[in-house]
């Protein structure tokens, strides 16, 4: 049993479990005990609740907020069990070291016994059993009673520790339930009540940490809104993203290495997304898992039940469908995003590059990467937006002020991808380019950075003469109408 106790799981096991579950309603019965994780049997008890299920596999936005109400609990509840494990870590260290007494082991076999009852007595340890091995002197120094003793004293740990970890699940379960019945029935009444597009939802709802109020999510709501005004920052986007336009053909760069070629008609000829198995109209975010090798399994139970997403055309004429094939590609690496904080993004230029980032994190969620902002002007601050986004809302919450200086912020750029794991980058710098030039090293340094694999693209908003244009892979541009409230 004890050796079923120590199997540890993290927050990417349980985010998977979730995810497997939200696509395709697969979920294991645990039939055969294969486990002893009380959060895992859990959460698969509320996967089997035919009401959870019911709502969450026949509507994707009731997907999208079960799974990140369910993901935020596991999440709080794994930050909870790390504290109490590092509490217990010295206890784990008396374990490793016993085995190494040696004159010690006369003299202190008596007190740790009597710490291990005391510790442990509603825990089926054995105290009297070894007190009388103990009592004989030759035993003392016996390692295999030792051992044996040990192994004892860390089952009791291990159930002690599962015991905890229970009744920590059970104070909680309560909690999630609740947030989970009133979310699924409440956000999606009101998404219906106010005419909200799902791209819309699912964007503000990803800055909300699965904590749902109608004014936190409207003032979100009006920054996404942007992109619709502004289709410049979608294109930055997707280009951040390395995801296909909808014109021509595009190669799609994925993570698993390889390139797929995708064949779409014209945009003009595209009428809107319907469900099928057509691999020439296949939507750029499902080969997503068809390159992802465990999620593979999703892509061929979507493929046979004809349930992937596709294009829908005027036309209806496509040429004949063929095998997917995989070419060797460029991995992706992060995204790092550079935004201009000084006085003169005040406004709307700040508007639209906060409605860019939020943008962006959902790709990078999408993807799986990494995604920072350095926020420079006449200092430099380094935000992880995946992971840290209660600080971004604070980010947004600040007004921009200052000069601007790119130095510092070039520097730290630099120094993060002189990282092996940050390699194949794409940095965007977004500003409205009234930067004084940086030193010729700087630049000398960025052009390096471009030939090894990393990719420089800019955002300007607004209208001021660029000198930097030259040193960035593409420039994009955003001009916008000046008005009193801007």
């Amino acid at each position: 049993m004890a050796g079923l106790i120590k199997k540890k799981y993290d927050i990417n096991f349980y985010a998977k479990v979730v995810e497997k579950f939200v696509q395709t309603g697969e979920c294991a019965e645990n039939a055969h005990g294969e486990t002893e994780d009380p959060l895992y049997l859990y959460l698969l008890s509320i996967m089997n609740n035919p009401s959870i299920r019911l709502q969450v596999l026949e509507d994707e936005v009731r997907a999208r907020i079960f799974y990140d109400i369910t993901t935020q609990f596991v999440w709080q509840f794994l930050e909870q069990e790390k504290f109490q494990m590092q509490r217990a870590q010295s206890e784990l260290g008396e374990m490793e070291s016993a085995l190494n007494w040696i004159k010690e082991k006369r003299d202190g076999w008596q007190a740790l016994l009597r710490k291990i009852k005391e510790d442990y007595k509603e825990n089926a340890f054995d105290e009297p059993f070894y007190e009388h091995l103990f009592g004989d002197k030759e035993q003392q120094h016996d390692p295999s009673v030792w051992e044996k003793m040990l192994s004892d004293w860390e089952d009791s740990f291990q159930q002690k520790q599962q015991e905890q970890k229970e009744k920590n699940l059970n104070a909680r379960k309560d909690f999630l339930e609740k947030k989970l019945t009133t979310s699924l029935s409440k956000i999606p009444e009101y998404l219906e009540e106010h005419q909200v597009e799902q791209e819309e939802f699912f964007q503000a709802w990803s800055m909300m940490n699965g904590l749902w109020n109608t004014i936190d999510f409207e003032s979100i709501r009006k920054i996404v809104k942007l992109q619709k005004e502004y289709p410049e920052l979608l294109k930055v986007a997707n280009r951040m993203g390395r995801i296909a336009d909808d014109e021509g053909s595009k190669q799609v760069y994925v993570t698993e290495g390889s390139i797929y070629k995708l064949s779409h008609s014209q945009k003009s000829d595209i009428l809107g997304i319907t469900t099928g198995n057509d691999l020439n109209a296949l939507l750029p975010s499902e080969l997503l898992y068809y390159s992802d090798s465990e999620l593979q399994d999703v892509f061929m139970l979507k493929y046979f039940t004809q349930k992937l997403q596709t294009f829908r055309y005027k036309s209806e004429i496509m040429q004949p469908s063929r095998r997917l094939e995989a070419k060797p590609a460029v991995l992706k690496g992060p995204m790092i995003v550079c935004l201009d904080t000084s006085g003169s993004m005040t406004g709307k230029p700040e508007r639209m590059a906060n409605s860019l980032l939020i943008k962006l994190i959902e790709i990078a969620e999408l993807q799986d990467r990494e995604c920072f902002l350095i926020s420079f002007s006449v200092s430099t601050r380094t935000i992880d937006i995946r992971r840290e986004r209660q600080k971004l809302m604070e980010f947004f919450s600040h007004p921009f002020t200052g000069d601007t200086d790119a130095t510092q912020m070039l520097k730290d750029t630099f120094r993060m991808l002189d990282q092996n794991r940050y390699m194949n980058a794409d940095v965007l710098l977004i500003s409205d380019f009234r930067i004084p030039k940086c030193k010729p090293e700087l630049i000398r340094q960025m052009q390096a950075n471009r030939e090894k694999g990393t990719f420089f693209y800019g955002l300007q908003i607004g209208i001021a003469p660029n000198d930097w244009v030259e040193y960035f892979d593409h420039m994009y541009k955003v001009e916008y109408q000046v008005s009193r409230r801007n």
